[in-house]
């Protein structure tokens, strides 16, 4: 009879693993895929193991006070995102009053990304009934509360405060008092 008790604590601790993982897990799963991804597409920009054809290459224009000589390429280290397409940078340079700037798409991370958003919209059940029903949610929420001091600015250069009837000193307090002198008519 000693062998229900170790079960239960296995049980407990597979149970506390899932529920850990589904209330955040996925986000650390995700940025340690993220950070393997970026490692190996480093490694490779840093030995040159990638074709022409893959990359893109920005010029920027620039004013600048004073002329610029370069001496070609230099290897940095960025990544950005540009209408869901993601662009890891291989090299820069700058020459005259322009900024090259070369990338290289990076498909890898643009799967991983549309993988996360797909597993975060079915974990969370978001469907478009289901938006629409936060969205009437959320507009309810606003009309029946709202913040309790709220300031307007005047055109003329006052602050005003709004009260709303909820607030209960309101009646009691006989002395209102006056945050900007009264605007010249």
């Amino acid at each position: 009879m000693a062998q229900p008790a170790p079960l239960k604590k296995v049980f407990a601790i597979i149970l506390l693993v899932v529920f850990l993982f589904n209330v955040g897990g996925y986000y650390i799963v995700f940025w340690g895929i993220s950070f393997g991804l970026d490692q190996r597409l480093n490694s490779r920009l840093d030995a040159n193991q990638y074709d022409e054809d893959e990359t893109v290459e920005l010029k920027i224009p620039m004013t600048l006070p004073y002329p610029i000589k370069s001496n070609g390429f230099e290897r940095v280290d960025g990544k950005f995102e540009h209408n869901g397409e993601f662009f890891k940078l291989v090299k820069h340079k700058l020459q005259n009053d322009t900024l090259y700037v070369v990338c290289i798409r990076d498909h890898d991370t643009r799967s991983l990304v549309s993988t996360f958003n797909t597993y975060v919209k079915n974990t969370l059940g978001l469907t478009n009934t289901n938006k629409k029903a936060l969205n009437f949610l959320s507009k309810l929420i606003k009309d029946y509360f709202s913040e309790d001091n709220v300031k307007v600015d005047r055109w003329s250069g006052s602050i005003a405060d709004l009260v709303f009837a909820d607030s209960p000193d309101l009646f009691l307090q006989i002395e209102m008092p006056v945050h900007a002198p009264p605007p010249r008519s």
